[in-house]
């Protein structure tokens, strides 16, 4: 989701809620209400405000003095994070990830044969797919072996972020103020550990955690390198975000 184009969705529930009474909200924007505080007074004024965007929480609503934090995905939205690559090795290796699967990180992140990026020609993913396929069987392998460590991996990318004092994200709504799918991390979490339990997700080629993937955010496959913070940057992503949060939405209790 373009920067703009999501500022300007959060800005349309803000403008929406804030210093409105609850029961003039819209059907839908009354139905969030009510998925989040239950039963709401319609006479309540509500409180609504953007968060500062280095917290992974998008906006805040506030009603009888309870506040509750909202990320808002739309779109075709199925980046949760991005990071800095070493930041995210080690996190990883702090997590206790072998060093070989740290290296595979590096090679599929790099692509030119190195664990630096200093080699000359940089493959494309089929290339990698074939070259690297033992290993990052072998790294999904371990990412995935304790369901402790795959929903330790999501509450940060997905509701904490990598500051320990930032503001966790209580609610995802995923879509507009006319229609949208909102889960809470309680409901979310709940799928994740089931389906770690079971290893649900054993069936991805591509290195994950979980449900969660990850790729360069810029390898520069047979171009120059115009960034050199764009390739040393991970992005973090859940495909199938929107249809997974309407499957979660309406089998777990929140």
């Amino acid at each position: 989701m373009h920067k703009n184009i999501g500022r300007f969705h959060e800005d349309e529930f803000v403008d929406a809620i804030n210093g409105k009474k609850a029961g003039d909200l819209s059907h839908n924007l009354k139905h969030t209400l009510k998925e989040i505080f239950g039963i709401f007074d319609p006479n309540e004024i509500l409180k609504c405000e953007l968060v500062d965007h280095y917290q992974k929480p998008d906006f805040f609503i506030e009603y009888k003095g309870i506040r509750k934090y909202i990320s808002l995905k739309s779109g075709r939205a199925d980046e949760i994070a991005q990071e800095n690559l070493k930041s995210f090795i080690l996190y990883l290796r702090k997590c206790g990830l072998s060093i070989r699967s740290q290296n595979t990180i590096l090679l599929y992140h790099f692509g030119d044969g190195t664990n630096d990026g200093s080699g000359k020609s940089r493959m494309d993913y089929n290339e990698l797919r074939l070259l690297l396929k033992d290993r990052i069987k072998e790294l999904n392998e371990e990412l995935n072996s304790s369901p402790e460590f795959v929903m330790k991996f999501i509450e940060r990318h997905l509701f904490k972020g990598t500051v320990e004092t930032n503001i966790e994200v209580d609610y995802i709504y995923y879509g507009t103020i006319e229609y949208g799918i909102i889960c809470s991390k309680t409901q979310i979490m709940k799928h994740i550990k089931r389906r770690a339990d079971t290893r649900n997700w054993d069936y991805m080629d591509n290195p994950h955690i979980g449900p969660i993937q990850f790729r360069p955010h810029a390898r520069y496959i047979n171009k120059k390198i115009v960034s050199e913070e764009r390739r040393w940057k991970v992005t973090i992503w859940w495909a199938n975000l929107q249809a997974d949060l309407a499957y979660i939405s309406e089998r777990y209790d929140g």
